[in-house]
């Protein structure tokens, strides 16, 4: 058995941006090591995408974060509040879809060549919440072989008034992540898999949690619960439509 982990700061440096950081730096190496054989003029429209979809991203995430958590609409809310992935990546798909239009590019086509990058920056940004200590867990037992504590004053600790030791959600998402990369890294569609197994994960891995998860009408399940059910169910869509799809191809060719 080992003895839980503890989390230290390091100085002034921000972990969490470091990592953020990397994430995005790594995803875009990747990117290119995938893509290197594309048009440069292909690759100047895809960049610009990843650029605007960056942008949006950042401001859905503090838009989410405001409506669900009853914030006030305000410069300081917007620029150094909370953030949330799910409005995140909404915003982020929402402007690859009108982007991606207006440069004449297939939205599936380009949000399936960025699915990977889309992972790599999460999975870096997790490992950074565990580091920042945002999106923590519920307590867990004594004996519980992942159990972790954060020392005083740190987020978790002021938030339970006592160093205890609590579930490391961010780092179960982070290994999750990574185990998705890998399941559909050589798939020809990317955008299925994804879709269908992050919004398992996240659905499962939001029991876990206990740092204020925002507030619906119904609050039978959390924002990014209501979100991750959504995104299962275009993942399903999808795949039966393409299912359908390669069936009557398959009923054409032996027609003919």
């Amino acid at each position: 058995m080992f003895d839980h982990i503890e989390i230290k700061y390091f100085g002034n440096i921000s972990l969490y941006n470091l990592l953020i950081g990397l994430g995005i730096i790594f995803g875009i190496l990747y990117f290119n090591y995938k893509n290197k054989d594309l048009t440069e003029e292909y690759n100047f429209k895809v960049f610009n995408i990843l650029f605007s979809s960056l942008i949006f991203g950042f401001i859905g995430s503090r838009i989410f974060d405001i409506i669900f958590f009853y914030k006030s609409l305000s410069i300081d809310n917007f620029l150094y509040g909370s953030s949330t992935f799910m409005g995140g990546l909404l915003f982020s798909l929402i402007s690859i879809r009108i982007i991606s239009y207006i440069f004449r590019i297939n939205f599936f086509s380009i949000f399936n060549s960025l699915v990977p990058f889309i992972i790599i920056s999460h999975f870096f940004g997790r490992i950074g919440c565990f580091l920042a200590g945002c999106c923590f867990g519920k307590e867990s037992h004594n004996d519980y072989l992942f159990g972790v504590t954060f020392p005083k004053d740190s987020i978790p600790y002021n938030f339970y008034g006592k160093e205890t030791l609590i579930h490391p959600t961010q780092l179960y998402e982070s290994f999750l992540l990574l185990l998705i990369f890998f399941i559909i890294k050589n798939k020809k569609n990317k955008i299925t898999p994804y879709l269908i197994f992050y919004g398992t994960t996240r659905f499962f891995i939001e029991f876990f949690r206990n740092d204020p998860r925002g507030e619906m009408i119904i609050n039978l399940l959390s924002p990014s619960q209501f979100l991750s059910l959504i995104f299962m169910i275009i993942g399903l869509i999808i795949y039966f439509l393409d299912y359908y799809k390669r069936i009557r191809l398959n009923d054409i060719k032996i027609a003919l």
